[in-house]
C-alpha cells in the first residue's frame, strides 16, 4: 500500500486555554426582561391566591388550602425582595416587611385592582369595592370556550348518519352565542334563518338525516364561529371590556415599565 501524506497536520498543544463558563449568568440579563419575569410571576401567583381565597370563602378554611396559600404568598414576597436587591432598590427593602413590599408593588402596578380578593386578604383596602377585572374577563372567555366546544361538537356530529339531536344542539349553540357577547351576535340571525327547517327535519323520524343543504349550512356556520373565536387575531384588549386592563398590565411589564412615577402612592393597609 502506498503511503500518502496526512490530510491535516496536527500541531501539538503547548497550552490549554481556559474556557469561559456562563452558567451563572442570566439568559436575559437586561432590566426589561427582569421586570417582565417578575410581572408575569406576580400575575400567575396572584391568580392562584385569588383562587385559594375564593375557595376559602366558599367552603371555609381547610388546612391544605391555607398551607398552600401561605406558601404562595411567602414565595411571592421572597421573589420581590430578591428582585429589589438585584436591581439596586435596596432602600425599598429597608424597614419594610415582605408583606408591605408586596402591598406596595400591587398598588404601584395596578394588580391591587385586578385581584380584589387577594388584595383584601393581603391587607390592602379595596380600590374598587366588589370589582374584579380578571374574574369578569375569565368568565367571558369561558363563555367563548363553551361556544367553540359546542360548534366543534356539531361539526363532528355532522359525520354521523343519525341527526336526531341536531336541533337541540343548535339551540345550545344559539344560547352560547348569546352568552359570548356582542362580537358573536351576528351569528344569531344565521341560526334563526334555518332553525325551524332544521327542527322539522330532525323530528321526521327516529333516525333522521339532514339534507345536504342543511349539512353544508351548519358546517359553514360552525366553521365561521370557530375561526372567529380562535383565529380572528383580535388583541386581548378587544376580546372583552375587562381584557384591556390585563393587556395593559402585560404590555407594561413586557416593556420594562417600572412605574417609577407612581412609587409615591400611599398604601392603605388594614
Amino acid at each position: 500500500m502506498k503511503e500518502t501524506p496526512p490530510l491535516v497536520n496536527v500541531t501539538p498543544l503547548t497550552e490549554i486555554h481556559e474556557v469561559p463558563i456562563h452558567i451563572n449568568n442570566p439568559i436575559h440579563p437586561n432590566s426589561a426582561n427582569k421586570h417582565k419575569r417578575l410581572g408575569l410571576q406576580m400575575l400567575n401567583e396572584l391568580t392562584r391566591i385569588e383562587m385559594f381565597v375564593t375557595r376559602i370563602e366558599t367552603v371555609g378554611k381547610q388546612e391544605d388550602i391555607v398551607a398552600e396559600l401561605s406558601r404562595t404568598i411567602t414565595h411571592l414576597e421572597q421573589a420581590l425582595y430578591n428582585f429589589e436587591l438585584e436591581n439596586g432598590h435596596a432602600a425599598r427593602t429597608e424597614d419594610a416587611s415582605g408583606r408591605v413590599m408586596l402591598q406596595r408593588y400591587m398598588i404601584r402596578t395596578g394588580l391591587a385592582e385586578m385581584f380584589p380578593k387577594s388584595s383584601e386578604y393581603l391587607g390592602i383596602d379595596p380600590v374598587i369595592p366588589g370589582a374584579s377585572f380578571l374574574e369578569a374577563h375569565f368568565r367571558q372567555m369561558s363563555y367563548t370556550n363553551q361556544l367553540v366546544s359546542i360548534a366543534l361538537q356539531l361539526q363532528n356530529d355532522l359525520r354521523l348518519t343519525n341527526h336526531k339531536y341536531m336541533a337541540h344542539q343548535t339551540a345550545l349553540l344559539y344560547q352560547c352565542i348569546n352568552q359570548a357577547g356582542p362580537m358573536f351576535s351576528k351569528y344569531k340571525a344565521r341560526v334563526e334563518e334555518q332553525f325551524n327547517t332544521l327542527k322539522e327535519v330532525s323530528n321526521q323520524s327516529d333516525e333522521p338525516c339532514l339534507t345536504p343543504e342543511l349539512q353544508s349550512w351548519l358546517s359553514e356556520l360552525t366553521t365561521d364561529i370557530v375561526a372567529d373565536a380562535l383565529f380572528s387575531g383580535r388583541a386581548m384588549s378587544q376580546q372583552t371590556p375587562e381584557g384591556a386592563h390585563l393587556s395593559d398590565y402585560i404590555n407594561r411589564v413586557s416593556s420594562g415599565n417600572t412605574w417609577e412615577n407612581n412609587q409615591n402612592n400611599q398604601i392603605h393597609a388594614s
